[in-house]
């Protein structure tokens, strides 16, 4: 007893103290064993719990799964092909209407563009600078506002 609950461990003396008043009162050893039997009684019912939540898991498992059985086998794969086809028509059809939409909005950018001026080999020709440029992003910004 000594090895296992040394005296200069505050472990031990509680743990030795405690089996002394165990062994001597009669009136410890009936609390104590009311304590136990209630808290074993509370990890049962906890375990009970435990086990309904998974039980009411699985079978809410279950039947999701058994609904997406039915769902799969109801579904009518004859009607997949035309709507794919729909979606295709309204995709190339909004495509359509944003290529006009952008054509009308900056296909005459580059038309009145002349030649650029001589400038210098050494320095950046600054294309922002440019007067045509400028006012067809002036006109585009008054379209989109």
């Amino acid at each position: 007893m000594k090895k296992l609950f040394p005296f200069n461990n505050p472990l031990g003396i509680v743990l030795t103290s405690a089996a002394l008043i165990l062994t001597i009162s009669p009136e410890a050893r009936r609390g104590t064993r009311k304590v136990l039997v209630k808290g074993m009684g509370a990890a049962l019912a906890l375990g009970d719990q435990v086990k309904g939540l998974t039980s009411g898991v699985r079978h809410q498992m279950t039947a999701l799964l058994s609904e997406a059985k039915h769902e799969k086998e109801t579904m009518n794969f004859q009607q997949i092909p035309d709507t794919m086809r729909e979606m295709k028509e309204k995709s190339v059809s909004k495509t359509q209407e944003a290529m006009t939409q952008m054509k009308y909005s900056v296909g005459s950018l580059f038309n009145d563009i002349g030649e650029p001026e001589d400038t210098d080999a050494e320095q950046p020709f600054n294309v922002m600078a440019d007067p045509s440029i400028q006012s067809k992003l002036n006109e585009i910004e008054k379209q989109l506002h």
